[in-house]
């Protein structure tokens, strides 16, 4: 399944905050067999998200994570925005809107006014597009929702990362992930030399094998290459690849080249 993710948040756009909701949903696609296909960060404009979301559902992604933007406050436009790109308009949703009701009446109880704790702010948070579904979590209200459209399915998720987690354990992963991908064979490559004395091989086998994803990583004082993929393609490109790495090392110019690049090392860090 292709995955795209939207990431909503002038704050991120900003530099004011760090996005972790990417990458954590990059992890876990993969771990379940998917691939993510894109990722997007947009600012909190209702035109953007339409924009955007509409620009997803007409991509090879089959489900599309929207994440942020779903709060109290005039700057969480989000379910606005996936309501424009879908042609819908904002419902209240039962189940989030008798939970936002319980909170309401706890703060009657404890005797401040409406105004005082922004109740308004609240009940909006229980819109969401006509036909979306509410993903349930054990903490607190998070509007979380889930709507499908033309064969592709969106899911709506909250900015603050433990939020989104916990969502994400309790709903998303069992319902929308798990056992519906390919298992994914990893294997990892090391070499001393420069990044681009293999990078030929690297293409050639790309287009030998283009069901596994190959991916060249410098570091510090080596290169990493990272494989992934069904597993006997994946073991193949690991292999021939260890092969040419030895061969090469083996070589006169390799033994050559890996002095010279000791050398080089050395010396930057010193």
């Amino acid at each position: 399944m292709d995955v795209s993710v939207v990431v909503v948040g002038d704050e991120i756009l900003s530099g004011h905050v760090q996005d972790a909701n990417a990458s954590f949903i990059a992890t876990r696609v993969a771990h379940h067999g998917h691939r993510l296909r894109r990722v997007v960060i947009i600012p909190d404009d209702p035109n953007e998200i339409a924009a955007e979301v509409m620009r997803e559902l007409a991509g090879p992604a089959t489900l599309v994570f929207v994440c942020g933007g779903l709060g109290p406050t005039h700057d969480d436009r989000t379910m606005e925005g996936i309501a424009a790109a879908l042609g819908t308009p904002l419902v209240e949703l039962a189940p989030l809107a008798a939970r936002i009701e319980e909170i309401v009446a706890s703060v009657g109880r404890a005797g401040f006014s409406h105004d005082a704790f922004g109740v308004e702010g609240l009940r909006k948070m229980a819109l969401a597009p006509d036909g979306a579904e509410v993903l349930p979590t054990s903490i607190g209200v998070i509007p979380a929702v889930t709507v499908e459209h033309g064969g592709a399915r969106i899911v709506i998720l909250p900015g603050p990362p433990r939020e989104l987690q916990a969502v994400f354990a309790e709903t998303v992963e069992p319902r929308f992930l798990e056992g519906t991908g390919v298992a994914l064979w990893r294997e990892e490559v090391t070499h001393r030399f420069p990044e681009s004395t293999f990078a030929v091989v690297l293409t050639e086998l790309q287009a030998r094998f283009p069901s596994t994803s190959i991916g060249s990583y410098p570091q510090a004082d080596h290169t990493l290459i990272r494989i992934a993929g069904p597993v006997e393609e994946s073991q193949a490109v690991a292999e021939e690849l260890r092969a040419q790495v030895t061969r090469f090392a083996d070589s006169d110019e390799g033994k050559r080249l890996l002095e010279f690049m000791s050398i080089r090392r050395h010396d930057g860090a010193s």
